[in-house]
């Protein structure tokens, strides 16, 4: 009922603001007692729905809140006039960041930190040891907001430099941490927008607290807590790249298995940041990825390749120091070969069987029409046509070189909004050599069990026939289409035939 009352005062806020607000000032300021919990709640929500309407209300506000904070114990009120405060505090951020939109006059920071400072010390001075998670929770948003605001006032970041080390802290003191990485990322996004240096022992406490997380195999976050930990890093990496990208490159080389991979985890968010500080800080990220790109370990060098994809997704240029499209085939190989050499006795892992479908993914899903791309990859990738251990790629590979093929063609083979010496120039015009003819020649005309290879070959070989002796490319336009449709018939009944097989089977299986 109380939640059904503050939202109806909510709603008719709209449309009678001053009315609504002043009521529930009048209940604020009773003396002698608490106001009720419905009042606390629907003033946090009134700043959260009408944060810049707000603004001329929020000294009274918090002097009214500063005479009763003394009597507020553990339980719903202290959790209510936390929520207050978070709410109000993070309405004058927005209040910052929009001062334009405001009809009334301005105010300066120094007034809504004179407004905000007593409330903080109080709150720190009093509630940071409560005992009980919800209490501690709420406590945990209403000081990173009201650090928030104080970090505008150089007189006061100091105090909020101290209270973010307590912020850290309470990764250790509650039981969900989500709430603290909330509230941490909250901090770093003021941070960016005051443009406040982060001190060097701040900034390696924030990058331990937030690896530890991210490594800890002991409480594993789940997927939207694990985005929340790694935009902190990369808020941080912002405003302290050179920091940053040091301690995660100690990461790789000294730390635990589970902390390596979560290392590679946060320098794949890096590698997908736009920031110019951090394209700046591109070429030593790849090679202290490339430092562990043959670690033992299955999940790191998963971990490398997820780095690749991003790395390739993200259209930089630092990936031209290290051959990345060539280490996706290397692994393929790598994983492969040891199926291959077990003969009739192999057995295949779970894992190498993952990691060989991560290849074939991130080679089916590449971008071609990024900047220069095609430099990149037309070179490289045509030597991987013919070697017999990577035939396990040819249908994503075949996918990616025909687009390739299309998108020389578009251009006219003079894409010159890329860089000139992306590649080597005697790559740049590099074409299918005989050997590669030969090779789709006979895996098209190959009898594997299933034709989808041979497709992949002849699409390939279609989309190349501009690159074969003019007395055959005429032919091979004509005549390829006719074998495409040919196999492509044949693998779709040879799909549905096992298919219906496997049905079978299974119907067979309940009958028994």
């Amino acid at each position: 009922v109380k939640t059904a009352a503050s939202d109806v005062l909510v709603a008719l806020a709209r449309s009678h603001f001053h009315f609504v607000m002043s009521e529930l000032q009048s209940h604020l300021k009773a003396m002698g007692k608490v106001p009720d919990e419905t009042v606390l709640l629907t003033l946090g929500k009134m700043a959260r729905s009408y944060a810049l309407r707000c603004i001329p209300f929020l000294g009274m506000t918090l002097l009214a809140l500063r005479t009763m904070l003394s009597r507020v114990g553990s339980g719903q009120i202290l959790h209510a006039i936390c929520s207050v405060l978070e709410q109000w505090s993070k309405g004058v951020n927005t209040y910052f960041c929009n001062r334009d939109q405001c009809p009334f006059p301005r105010k300066g920071v120094a007034q809504f930190c004179e407004a905000i400072y007593p409330v903080f010390r109080y709150v720190v001075a009093n509630w940071l040891d409560c005992k009980e998670e919800e209490d501690k929770q709420a406590v945990l948003g209403a000081v990173a907001a009201m650090m928030g605001v104080l970090l505008h006032e150089e007189q006061h970041q100091e105090h909020a430099w101290e209270q973010l080390l307590w912020l850290l802290h309470q990764y250790r003191e509650v039981r969900d941490t989500s709430q603290v990485t909330k509230s941490l990322g909250y901090v770093l996004e003021m941070l960016e927008g005051v443009q406040t240096p982060i001190p060097r022992g701040t900034a390696l406490a924030i990058s331990t607290a937030v690896h530890h997380q991210l490594s800890d195999v002991t409480k594993e976050p789940g997927p939207a807590h694990k985005a929340v930990l790694s935009r902190c890093i990369v808020l941080q990496a912002r405003m302290c790249p050179e920091e940053t990208v040091v301690f995660l490159h100690s990461q790789l080389s000294g730390g635990s298995k589970a902390g390596r991979v979560a290392a590679l985890g946060l320098l794949a968010a890096l590698a997908r940041s736009d920031a110019p500080a951090m394209r700046e800080k591109l070429p030593q990220v790849v090679e202290a990825v490339r430092s562990v790109c043959n670690d033992p370990s299955a999940q790191v060098r998963r971990a490398v390749l997820e780095f690749i994809r991003e790395l390739l997704s993200s259209g930089s240029q630092s990936c031209w120091a290290w051959d990345v499209v060539g280490h996706i085939f290397i692994e393929f190989s790598r994983t492969s070969g040891r199926l291959v050499a077990g003969g009739l006795f192999a057995w295949e892992t779970q894992e190498d069987g993952a990691l060989r479908a991560l290849c074939m993914d991130i080679l089916g899903s590449l971008d071609v029409s990024l900047r220069g791309m095609t430099k990149l990859l037309w070179p490289r990738l045509l030597q991987y046509v013919v070697p017999a251990q990577y035939s396990g790629m040819l249908l994503p590979l075949s996918h990616c070189l025909r687009a390739l093929v299309e998108r020389r063609e578009r251009a006219g083979c003079k894409e010159e909004e890329e860089e000139p010496d992306a590649v080597d120039s005697q790559e740049q015009g590099r074409s299918p050599s005989e050997c590669c003819w030969v090779w789709l020649g006979v895996v098209a005309a190959a009898p594997y069990a299933s034709g989808e290879r041979a497709v992949a070959a002849l699409q390939l070989l279609q989309a190349l026939h501009s690159t074969i002796h003019k007395a055959l490319g005429a032919a091979w336009v004509t005549e390829i289409p006719l074998l495409l449709q040919y196999l492509e018939g044949k693998v779709w009944v040879e799909r549905e035939r096992l298919e219906g097989r496997e049905g079978g089977q299974e119907n067979a299986a309940s009958q028994r």
